[in-house]
């Protein structure tokens, strides 16, 4: 049989266990509450820092008029010259450093070229004048400035109207195709929405 003090001490000392045992998870939840948010906030600050600087596929200082049309075009665009004056045979550029991904002929989008600007980041180049292995060929190391093709009217979407299809894409496995699309941006700025239109964007790929 325990006596009355024995038995008193054992309460005492586990309140003292179960106090401090709730003390110390206390203590633990609290320091990852606290934790988490900033781990979070760090991963989102990589996410958004992944994007290279996109500049436009142009020579510096070239005036550009950009065009997202209906919902199933855009966060495409198609691109020429400022008042399309005519863009036919204009120089094509990567406007970022990478390396062709691949290049190809589809019916539609004629001559295509893909660049892998790393980080799961990839543009894409359509209705190109020349043959699309003319100037670059998959594996090539290309620059911001390096030419890549002309502007042209290639394969059966282009209507026989010269100008750019030009894509943002991002994939983390694989190369990515145009279910892959993310919204454009040159030099920071963000070009995208249906049916809508810039009339003169001037590039900086300087």
């Amino acid at each position: 049989m325990k006596t009355p003090a024995l038995t008193g001490r054992r309460k005492t000392a586990l309140a003292l266990t179960t106090g401090a045992l709730a003390l110390s998870l206390g203590v633990q939840l609290a320091a990852t509450a606290t934790a988490s948010p900033s781990t979070d906030q760090t991963a989102d600050a990589i996410v958004v820092a992944a994007k290279p600087k996109f500049q436009m596929p142009f020579a510096c200082n070239t005036h550009w008029q950009l065009n997202t049309y209906d919902s199933g075009h855009n966060p495409a665009l198609d691109i020429v010259v400022k008042d399309n004056t005519g863009s036919s045979g204009k120089n094509v550029m990567p406007g970022y450093s990478g390396k062709v991904a691949k290049t190809f002929w589809d019916r539609g989008a004629g001559n295509v070229i893909v660049i892998d600007h790393g980080s799961g980041w990839y543009t894409a180049y359509y209705h190109l004048r020349e043959k699309h292995d003319k100037y670059v060929q998959k594996g090539d190391r290309v620059t911001a400035g390096t030419r890549i093709g002309h502007i042209g009217a290639t394969g059966a979407n282009s209507g026989g109207w010269a100008h750019l299809h030009y894509e943002q894409r991002y994939k983390t496995n694989g190369i990515p195709t145009e279910s892959d699309r993310e919204a454009v941006h040159f030099n920071g700025k963000e070009y995208t929405g249906a049916g809508k239109e810039w009339k003169d964007v001037v590039s900086k790929n300087c």
